[in-house]
């Protein structure tokens, strides 16, 4: 029994150690190196950024280093039990840290070597969760959204994007967005952003698992308690880089990259620290191969590695840096926004909040829609009538609305039907004349906004687009790009068979996990027995097309008969399927098909569409993962007559005498049918297919290899009075 106690023991041990050792504090460098190469030409442009932001250092530092106050916003993105451990206070907690450790009022600063006091350092920088929210309303700067997505190192930017299960960066140049997730068994426990990134404003900020967030939550890491996470990586946020100078210990790098003689103070350190050198000895001297004298290495940094119960300071140096961080394009407007404070509550003030419909970019399937729009009071007087101004295309029509609304309460309103033009409409709503009078504060008045109505077609035959003319997207056709990046576009030079295509230059598109649709038009039609798509592809993979551990370029097709609100998913093929080059290998050169390398496909919509339809869409979704390059011509959209004796028993059976296969077609949705069973003559049974109320309408059956003779097709139903059996004959 002590034996086993102990080998239970030495376990849990061993487990408890690989935790810490599979613990990654940061994952900003790694998150860099992958953008260098999946970006062309970032690696460059970032580092032209971060010189000619450390080239003006003097002027910076004249500038800065004042009481100066700025707004943060703390996105929770978690599930529902973790929301309810994470609690309001436990945020300010985190506030709190920031401000003790950048001003080095933290009270574990005594914790400092005497050797290492000179250096320390005060940034006099004072952090706020704001009051106000980019609409100007009041808030806690706190907001949440409950779900139960894990993000890893690849996905963690999904949560800085509420299209991707996060939540939204508030106006970067106003506010420092904190995003709290869950890194799930990772190791990782944040990321940031440099000051000179060049891409988009709203993915700049800090990303943290909510396990080393704040310092009062009893969700926390026992090493990451005390909220030096985020003050570690908003050292990032204004331009600071890991203590050790991420040179894999050759003592080479610098944490001071691009600086000025004399600006960096901290000791040369080999690699990082881990756990807490103080257990043995508050203010132990730790020494490596790049500082191997007293005082050893710098383990009290924020930027190392260090248990949170070590980290105690910045020095000198680094505030100085910092504080040229704050002056560059990127930061410096956060020095100018007040949204700390609460905001000023005027008299007479209606707030027009939201449009509901027309959605912004939106396709409209009728001409005739009723916008909805919210109004709120955001004056202190009680807001009783309020004129809403619609102008769509030009033409204004101002309609006065008796409402009663509180400050800061909301209402819906209606407005009367509205008439679309076909194409691209532009519509602007706004408030007027709170309960009559000059309303006090226009910048909220306002929403305007674009969307389309495409016309609906009458599918008579057949619809054929085969991309040969120079209009694209083609006449009532529309693309759908989520994330307003590169998108299908007309390549007049290849095609299956002339030139002029679609075409999705994901070769040069460095992003993952996207996608953008191409929508065909808007379709009606009665009393047609079947409608097939066809098409043709060409399309090459720069990975190796059999491979399952990566994501690799998609292609789904998906029917709306709501105007694109819901999809269903009739077509998806990835990798190998999508592979028409002949090359079982990854395609490394950007890829442009050859008259060979071009592939037909189809998809028998019957299961989803019935015999009449009002309305629907077909949308090419391309779903990117920086591969190469895709090839669409030749959409053909048709109709088809079935047999009438197909039309009179509901099923058929063909050909009755085959060489290889047969086919069993069904003319209405067969939901009811639960197998269909083929029997030789002695009773043998050589083919089967279950169902449970998902059997296709078109089902073949491929019967090659089998000998010439007698066979025998039998359907089963849930009824079993429907039992079909009929007789088919096999010829060599």
């Amino acid at each position: 029994m002590v034996r086993k106690l102990l080998l239970i023991l030495i376990f849990v041990g061993i487990c408890l150690l690989n935790k810490l050792d599979a613990q990654q504090r940061c994952f900003t460098t790694e998150y860099y190196d992958s953008l260098n190469k999946k970006i062309p030409g970032f690696k460059a442009l970032f580092e032209a950024n971060q010189k000619r932001l450390l080239s003006n250092r003097f002027n910076a530092l004249k500038v800065t280093g004042t009481n100066d106050t700025v707004a943060v916003v703390v996105h929770i993105i978690v599930n529902a039990i973790a929301q309810t451990k994470i609690t309001d206070a436990d945020i300010q907690s985190q506030i709190d840290v920031l401000n003790e450790d950048y001003w080095a009022a933290n009270a574990d600063s005594t914790r400092i070597p005497v050797s290492f006091k000179p250096l320390f350092g005060k940034m006099k920088l004072t952090f706020m969760l704001a009051q106000t929210d980019p609409n100007g309303d009041l808030t806690n700067g706190i907001e949440r959204r409950t779900n139960s997505i894990t993000f890893d190192p690849n996905t963690f930017d999904n949560a800085k994007q509420y299209s991707k299960g996060g939540l939204d960066a508030w106006d970067p140049t106003k506010y420092i967005n904190l995003w709290v997730i869950d890194f799930g068994f990772t190791g990782v426990l944040g990321v940031s952003v440099f000051p000179g990134d060049p891409r988009p404003l709203n993915l700049h900020g800090v990303v943290c698992d909510y396990r080393a967030f704040g310092r009062t939550g009893t969700y926390l890491y026992s090493e990451f308690n005390r909220g030096r996470t985020i003050s570690h990586e908003l050292g990032h946020f204004f331009n600071l880089r890991h203590i050790w100078g991420d040179d894999n210990g050759d003592c080479t790098g610098t944490d001071f990259p691009n600086a000025a003689p004399g600006d960096d103070d901290t000791p040369n350190q080999a690699d990082f620290t881990r756990g807490n050198p103080d257990t043995f000895g508050v203010g132990k001297i730790v020494t490596d191969i790049c500082s191997q004298t007293n005082p050893g290495i710098m383990y009290q940094n924020y930027m190392d590695y260090t248990d949170d119960s070590a980290l105690v300071m910045f020095t000198n140096g680094q505030i100085n840096r910092m504080q040229t961080g704050l002056t560059s394009p990127d930061r410096a407007p956060l020095l100018n926004s007040i949204a700390f404070r609460p905001p000023f509550i005027y008299t007479y003030d209606a707030r027009l909040k939201s449009v509901i419909n027309p959605a912004f970019n939106s396709t409209l399937c009728s001409p005739q829609f009723s916008s909805k729009i919210i109004v709120r009071n955001q004056g202190s007087s009680t807001l009783t009538s309020v004129v809403i101004n619609v102008d769509l295309n030009g033409n204004v029509q101002s309609v006065p609305y008796p409402i009663r609304l509180d400050f800061g309460k909301d209402t819906t309103l209606s407005l009367p039907l509205l008439t679309a033009a076909t194409g691209i409409n532009q519509i602007k709503i706004y408030t007027s004349l709170p309960d009559g009078n000059q309303d006090q504060n226009v910048t909220n008045d306002t929403i305007t906004s674009t969307f389309k109505f495409l016309s609906t077609l009458s599918l008579t035959s057949s619809y054929i687009q085969d991309f040969s003319v120079n209009i694209f997207p083609p006449a009532n056709w529309d693309i759908r790009n989520p994330d307003n990046d590169m998108t299908w576009k007309w390549n007049s030079l290849y095609g299956a068979n002339g030139a002029g295509s679609a075409w999705f230059n994901d070769y040069n598109n460095a992003t993952n996990n996207l996608f953008d649709d191409l929508v065909m038009p808007n379709f009606s039609y009665q009393n047609k027995d079947s409608i097939f798509l066809k098409f043709n592809f060409a399309s090459a993979v720069y990975s190796n097309p059999n491979t399952t551990t990566i994501p690799i370029d998609t292609m789904t097709i998906l029917i709306s008969k709501d105007c694109g609100n819901s999809f269903t998913t009739v077509y998806k093929k990835w990798g190998k399927d999508l592979n028409t080059t002949g090359s079982p290998n990854g395609y490394t050169v950007e890829f442009f098909p050859n008259i060979f390398q071009w592939r037909a496909d189809s998809v028998n919509l019957g299961k989803w569409l019935s015999n009449t339809e009002s309305s629907f869409q077909i949308s090419f979704r391309f779903s990117g993962n920086y591969e190469n390059n895709y090839f669409l011509d030749d959409v053909n959209l048709y109709t088809k007559t079935v047999p009438q004796r197909l039309k009179d028993q509901g099923y058929l059976i063909y050909p009755t005498v085959f060489s290889n296969q047969v086919n069993i077609w069904f003319y209405q949705q067969p939901t009811d049918v639960q197998f269909i069973n083929v029997y030789n003559s002695v009773g043998q049974l050589i083919w089967q297919r279950n169902f449970s109320g998902n059997a296709d309408k078109l089902i073949p059956v491929d019967l090659t290899g089998k000998s010439a003779g007698e066979y025998f097709v039998h359907i089963g139903y849930s009824d079993n009075s429907k039992k079909i059996v009929q007789k088919i004959i096999k010829q060599n």
